[in-house]
């Protein structure tokens, strides 16, 4: 795994606080990162969530349905505001798991906070997984 960088980009503490709050489960911290009219589209497609209390909900409702959820970042890149990371995830949930990767792109606004987050990965390919197992 690439750890982040020591250069100080505006970006990094936003993605860092992100993991950890996934990591934590803790939806609360996940959509305080996010400015007040923050957006996700997670997964790019998908209609976007905007406004904290819309991401608190988002991101508990897929704590819900995985009680084993595990994403792990593998490689940062940072530009100024921006950022974009790969990641590995698995998740479980009635004894079925499922194995992917992604990429998800940051944009952090002038508070520090993440302004847009858009999470490239398959979801059709994950409910496949998560049917035949």
């Amino acid at each position: 795994m690439t750890e982040p960088s020591p250069d100080g980009f505006p970006a990094e503490a936003a993605v860092a606080r992100y993991f950890a709050a996934v990591a934590d489960r803790d939806a609360a911290a996940w959509a305080d990162n996010f400015m007040p009219d923050g957006r996700s589209e997670d997964p790019v497609g998908g209609e976007p969530v905007v406004g904290r209390e819309a991401l608190r909900a988002f991101q508990q409702g897929i704590f819900d349905a995985f009680p084993v959820m595990r994403l792990r970042p593998v490689t940062y890149f940072y530009g100024g505001d921006q950022a974009a990371v790969t990641w590995t995830c698995h998740v479980e949930a009635d004894g079925r798991g499922a194995d992917f990767e992604g990429v998800n792109t940051y944009e952090v606004g002038p508070d520090g906070r993440i302004a847009r987050q858009k999470a490239f990965w398959d979801m059709a390919a994950v409910q496949r997984q998560l049917a035949k197992s």
